[in-house]
C-alpha cells in the first residue's frame, strides 16, 4: 500500500514535469515571443509563469497559451521588459 502511495506521488510529478516541458515548448515556438524570457515552473499543482516579456501582448499571450494546455490555475509573475518594479501577480483558475 506504502508502495502505490509513493508511485502515485511520482506520476503526479511526472506528469507534472511534463505540463511544464510542454508548455515551455509551446511559449518557445509561439509567434511573438521571440523577445521574451518566460520561465515555468510548476508549484503544488499550479503552473507558474515568471519572467521578463517584451510587451502586455506577449505577457497574455504565454498566460494564454499556458491556460489553454494545463487546463489548471495559472500564477503570472512575468515582467514587462519595460517595468522597474516587481511584476503584477494574478492568477487564473479553471
Amino acid at each position: 500500500m506504502l508502495f502505490l502511495a509513493k508511485l502515485s506521488s511520482l506520476t503526479a510529478s511526472s506528469d507534472s514535469c511534463a505540463t511544464c516541458a510542454a508548455i515551455r515548448c509551446l511559449i518557445a515556438y509561439a509567434d511573438g515571443l521571440e523577445d521574451s524570457h518566460i520561465e515555468v515552473a510548476s508549484v503544488e499543482g499550479t503552473i507558474v509563469l515568471s519572467g521578463i516579456a517584451s510587451s502586455d501582448e506577449a505577457r497574455e499571450r504565454a498566460l494564454g497559451i499556458a491556460g489553454e494546455y494545463a487546463g489548471i490555475r495559472i500564477i503570472n509573475n512575468i515582467a514587462l521588459s519595460t517595468d522597474e518594479g516587481s511584476p503584477d501577480q494574478s492568477e487564473i483558475g479553471v
